[in-house]
C-alpha cells in the first residue's frame, strides 16, 4: 500500500508459504526498496522479520536474500505498536503509535520518497482506516492457506482504480497494483 510519501503492503503472518526462487521477482522487490525512504512494519510483524534478515545478509538462504537482504537492514524501520518501549533490536528502526493519525500525518508532510507498509495485516488496516494509503500494491502468491488474518477484515467498501498487473511467471506470483479513486 503505498500513501504519499507513500506505502506498501507485503504478506504477514508465518513466512514459510514465501519460500520462491524468482530472479525477477527479486529484482522487482529490490527495485521498491530501492525508491522508498523507510519500510512500515506492524510490531509483530517487525519481531518476525528481524529474526531472519540480519542473518540472511551474513549467509543468504538465495540469490535472492543476498540481493535483498542488505537492502532491508539498510533501509530505517518504523515500527506501529502501542507498547511505549518496544524492543527494537534490528537497527535503524524507531517506534510510531502513541498518536497514529497525527504521526503519519507528520510521515506524510516529510520531504523524500515513499514508504512502505511492508508488513502486519493490522497495520495495514489502520492506515487504511486512516485514509492514509495512496496506492495499493498486493502480491498474491499461487498458495491456498486454507486459513490466515484477512487483510481487509471490517473494512468500508473502497473504489479502486487498477493501475498495473505484474505476472512473476517464474514462481506465479502476480503483482496487483491500485490507485485510490
Amino acid at each position: 500500500m503505498f500513501f504519499d510519501r507513500t506505502d506498501e503492503f507485503v504478506c504477514p503472518g508465518a513466512l514459510d508459504w514465501i519460500e520462491v526462487d524468482d530472479p525477477e521477482l527479486d529484482a522487482y522487490l529490490a527495485e521498491l526498496l530501492g525508491a522508498v525512504d523507510a519500510q512500515i512494519f506492524g510490531r509483530a510483524s517487525y519481531a518476525l522479520l528481524a529474526q531472519y534478515w540480519p542473518g540472511a545478509q551474513q549467509d543468504p538462504a538465495t540469490p535472492g536474500d543476498a540481493l535483498l537482504a542488505p537492502l532491508v537492514n539498510a533501509l530505517p524501520k518504523i515500527v506501529l505498536s502501542t507498547r511505549p518501549d518496544p524492543d527494537l533490536p534490528w537497527q535503524p528502526a524507531r517506534r510510531i503509535g502513541a498518536d497514529l493519525a497525527a504521526e503519519i500525518a507528520e510521515l506524510k508532510s516529510e520531504p523524500g520518497k515513499p514508504l512502505v507498509v511492508f508488513a502486519g495485516a493490522r497495520t495495514a488496516q489502520e492506515f487504511l482506516r486512516l485514509d492514509a494509503v495512496d496506492e495499493l500494491r498486493l502480491l498474491v502468491f499461487p498458495v491456498l492457506l486454507g486459513a490466515s488474518q484477512r487483510l481487509f477484515d471490517e473494512m468500508p467498501a473502497q473504489r479502486l482504480q487498477l493501475a498495473e498487473v505484474v505476472p512473476f511467471r517464474t514462481s506465479g506470483v502476480v503483482l496487483q497494483a491500485h490507485r485510490r479513486q
